[in-house]
């Protein structure tokens, strides 16, 4: 195949993988992080990351293509060292190596649920962020002028990221995802434990004060169905859900606290056309029935667990991936490495709706070694096409599994998010003529900024 078919065949694997198809064989992603990159291509981390462009980053992934053998392989999620210089931030913290990690911070304390729980937004943009974001913690121009620099600086990371991304699947036929279809969609629990609470306090809080937990969860829920109708609804697009907590927590404890509304964000998610893809971050061998409840098609990758549980409850109804420990890439040998992608691949891959991917993605070059990686992925390459191709996963319709929530929670609302009639209630237009168009560029620009104020 030309590089033109092999983008259209890799597209395809997807396509039908993600449509309750049976592809041509099984779809696979590679696994590294953006520092791998990086420093495979003997870049230096720190200094790179401060002086990105787009030829920097279609050099690195150049470089990548002697290993990867994936059908779509991309920078990723790469966090932007400029932007997180400009916001000071206390929760994004670049360590001495040059790898930016996530701190465990306590930004709101517990005598204020009360406060946050009547408008989780607007607390969070004029208290909370000004703590977590130590360059707004400063007078207004200040504030305003580390914003703008933040914000423009996030742009252009987008951009190059996009295009070099872009510009390196056409150029080696890889599949990638249509722009505009992807988003992210925060959980409450999540987003209280991970960003405000941190883990320590959070656990002490669902012992001491459980109801305002419950409460909290519930106020969050309008925000994070805001943020989860950003991206748009495409057969190939989803939004992504980075779990954390669940896992950690006790049976009864993800029950009442965790599960009810991650729950309904997927149903009213799938409810608007769009899927979700799912990290499901440690061990979800005990939840495997509650995840029976979510919307056919919705998608989930593993940490940990027993494949053979998840293959027999779910393998019919949701999108499988994951499970493959990318740890012993480094310490197996290569027959072991390749036994265990046997292992996985005879379980998992039989009927369908299941991708090869690892459990993580590798970090640093001593996390894997090479050659384990380069015969895992050539193995599975070489045997695992299925003979009924073109055949449905299941009978059963996306639409009948789909709970409708849209009525249990109110628009969302916050003084720092203004549509166009209130801000031209306030400043009108000369002439009724002008609306349109100031409609348009209000709503355009609006539509740029709004996601910071997150």
């Amino acid at each position: 195949m030309n590089v033109k078919q092999l983008k259209e065949y890799r597209t395809k694997l997807y396509t039908d993988l993600y449509t309750n198809i049976i592809p041509d064989r099984v779809p696979i992603s590679d696994a590294f992080a953006f520092e791998f990159f990086l420093q495979y291509a003997e870049k230096d981390l720190m200094a790179s990351q401060y002086s990105l462009s787009v030829e920097l980053l279609e050099e690195i992934l150049d470089k990548a293509m002697e290993f990867a053998k994936g059908d779509t392989m991309s920078i990723g999620a790469a966090r932007n060292a400029i932007g997180i210089m400009f916001q000071k931030s206390r929760v994004n913290v670049m360590g001495k190596t040059g790898v930016i990690q996530h701190p465990e911070v306590c930004i709101l304390s517990a005598d204020e649920y009360d406060e946050y729980i009547l408008n989780p937004h607007e607390y969070t943009q004029s208290v909370l962020q000004p703590r977590t974001n130590r360059g707004w913690d400063a007078d207004p121009v200040i504030r305003c002028m580390n914003f703008a620099k933040y914000m423009l600086s996030q742009l252009e990371h987008n951009r190059m990221v996009a295009e070099a991304n872009r510009n390196h699947a056409e150029k080696y036929g890889l599949y990638i995802t249509p722009p505009g279809v992807t988003g992210r969609m925060p959980i409450p629990f999540d987003t209280l434990a991970d960003m405000n609470r941190g883990f320590s306090e959070i656990v002490k809080d669902i012992k001491r004060c459980p109801q305002k937990v419950i409460d909290a969860m519930e106020a969050l829920m309008p925000y994070c169905i805001w943020q989860a109708s950003k991206s748009k609804a495409h057969p190939l697009g989803s939004n992504t859900v980075m779990t954390h907590m669940g896992a950690f927590l006790r049976t009864k404890e993800f029950e009442k606290f965790y599960w009810p509304t991650f729950e309904k964000l997927v149903h009213l998610t799938a409810q608007r056309g769009q899927q979700t893809t799912i990290f499901c971050e440690h061990d979800w061998t005990r939840f495997v029935d509650y995840l029976q409840d979510l919307p056919q098609g919705t998608r989930i990758f593993m940490e940990y667990g027993d494949p053979q549980i998840f293959k027999d409850k779910l393998g019919k109804k949701l999108v499988l991936g994951g499970f493959y420990p990318v740890t012993l890439l480094k310490n197996g040998t290569k027959q072991q490495c390749i036994d265990k992608a046997k292992e996985l691949l005879d379980i998992l891959a039989p009927g369908g709706n299941y991708y090869f991917r690892f459990d993580k993605s590798a970090i640093h070059l001593s996390d894997i070694k090479i050659e384990n990686y380069v015969a895992v992925m050539e193995h599975v390459l070489d045997n695992y096409k299925y003979e009924n191709a073109g055949e449905q996963v299941s009978s059963v319709k996306k639409e009948d599994t789909i709970r409708d929530y849209a009525n249990d929670y109110p628009e969302f609302k916050s003084k720092y998010i203004i549509d166009f009639d209130d801000f031209i209630a306030d400043y009108p237009p000369a002439d009724e003529k002008a609306v349109p168009f100031m409609r348009a560029a209000y709503e355009k620009y609006s539509a740029i900024v709004d996601p910071f104020f997150s």
